[in-house]
């Protein structure tokens, strides 16, 4: 059964029937606390083309997936509140000597002046790995998601989530409105990865 995630205009219906019985302050405490959020979702699926990104150097790394901005309300303070990777394998690696490396996978900041100019050409969240050039992101922070030795088996998925309470918890701390989470990949040969990964971002936030 599928989870109910709430709109913007459903969290502010919850808070105008609580206000019939508590303050305003106290209701905006009972929806935060219930974790009445809205979210984010992106996903990418599994790459396809080549299995090297042009321009990438060996051990470099660069842009595999990338979310949706976190949203802007007027008269409204937006707060992240918790980001989930899921990363599922879907096509094995036929390549054991190079697939006998880590690949990395690390969370990172995405300001909209971040992004190249041709994205009015081309959806971003479906080729992130053109627009996103991890030389020229202004924050430099990055959070490790997964580290994978050698290749997943095909089929398996790994859920990481991060709230206020994790050693990550400063990605969440330093997101603002208009900013991107974007997945980075980092592997041993030039842009390589062991497998082929679909890859969901989810972010829920408060209002």
């Amino acid at each position: 059964m599928a989870t109910f995630i709430p709109t913007q205009a459903d969290v502010f219906a919850a808070r105008r029937i609580l206000l019939d019985f508590v303050p305003a302050e106290l209701a905006i405490m009972i929806v935060d606390f219930a974790e009445y959020w809205p979210q984010l979702t992106s996903k990418r699926e599994a790459l396809s083309g080549a299995p090297s990104v042009p321009g990438v150097k060996r051990d470099g790394e660069w842009c595999y997936a990338i979310s949706a901005p976190l949203p802007y309300f007027p008269k409204t303070i937006t707060a992240p509140r918790q980001v989930k990777f899921t990363l599922e394998c879907v096509a094995a690696c036929t390549y054991d000597r190079v697939c006998a490396n880590d690949t990395i996978f690390n969370a990172a900041i995405v300001k909209s002046k971040d992004l190249s100019k041709n994205t009015l050409y081309e959806p971003l969240e479906a080729n992130p790995e053109r627009h996103v050039r991890a030389a020229t992101l202004s924050d430099p922070g990055r959070w490790l998601v997964h580290d994978v030795p050698y290749g997943w088996a095909v089929g398996s998925k790994q859920e990481i989530t991060w709230d206020c309470t994790s050693k990550e918890s400063a990605l969440l701390d330093s997101l603002v409105c208009g900013d991107r989470v974007a997945l980075m990949v980092k592997g041993m040969a030039p842009g390589w990865m062991n497998c082929i990964y679909s890859v969901t971002t989810e972010i829920r936030y408060s209002i």
